[in-house]
């Protein structure tokens, strides 16, 4: 089987660079980016079942691809991202400033590092690798792809995941995907071993080209 790993179309925060909360919604584009990648995936054959985020920005994606596919989104609270807590809707350096403790603390604690309110960098891991494993699990057996819709820093952690990365840093190499990119990862048969990823980051289906903001740190992830 394969998975089509789909970020969401662009949002508010992206466009301003904020930390994320839940309710995050998209702009207009990035419901034209919605559109634009359901055509696309509406052209695929072999497509099983859609799954993903129960935040807005990721459902609203969602929604758009099975109305082109004619399947409803199954949500999965597993693929939500990072809670960051009381510090959603800050930027990072203007929360950096406000909160210098929390800040060095982040800094020193890595991982380990709970958002005020939130969660860590390693429980989101866990909790996207537990996902992403029982969605392999309730295919692995059939031929064809599984789309799973989530968010730029969900999405990173899921990608190390799949090609069995240590996962004892942030998956920064993975967090530069577009709005409404697709990545095919082709996993092994019997889910054993590390997966392959056949392309990354395509976004050839998006009339407007590369996004002007790219997940290039965590406040941009979302």
């Amino acid at each position: 089987m394969r998975l089509l790993l789909v970020r969401h179309g662009e949002t508010e925060g992206n466009v301003q660079r904020k930390l994320q909360g839940a309710d995050d919604p998209l702009t207009e584009r990035g419901r034209r980016q919605a559109r634009e990648l359901a055509a696309h995936l509406s052209e695929w054959k072999d497509i099983l079942a859609l799954y993903t985020s129960p935040y807005p920005r990721a459902l609203e994606t969602a929604k758009a691809i099975g109305g082109a596919l004619g399947m409803e989104p199954v949500l999965c609270q597993g693929l939500s991202e990072i809670d960051v807590g009381r510090a959603a809707g800050y930027g990072f350096e203007e929360w950096a400033e406000a909160f210098s403790d929390e800040a060095e603390r982040f800094r020193e604690e890595g991982l380990d590092y709970t958002w005020p309110g939130g969660e860590s960098g390693r429980q989101l891991a866990a909790r996207a690798a537990a996902e992403v494993d029982g969605i392999i699990e309730g295919h692995r057996r059939e031929d064809g792809a599984a789309v799973v819709v989530s968010h730029g820093g969900t999405l990173a952690w899921i990608l190390s995941h799949l090609l069995q990365e240590p996962g004892d840093e942030w998956p920064g190499e993975h967090m530069r995907l577009e709005n409404c990119s697709v990545t095919e990862a082709e996993i092994p048969v019997g889910g054993v071993g590390p997966a392959t990823l056949l392309y990354t980051n395509e976004i050839g289906h998006l009339s407007s080209g590369p996004d002007a903001e790219v997940a290039t740190g965590q406040e941009d992830a979302g």
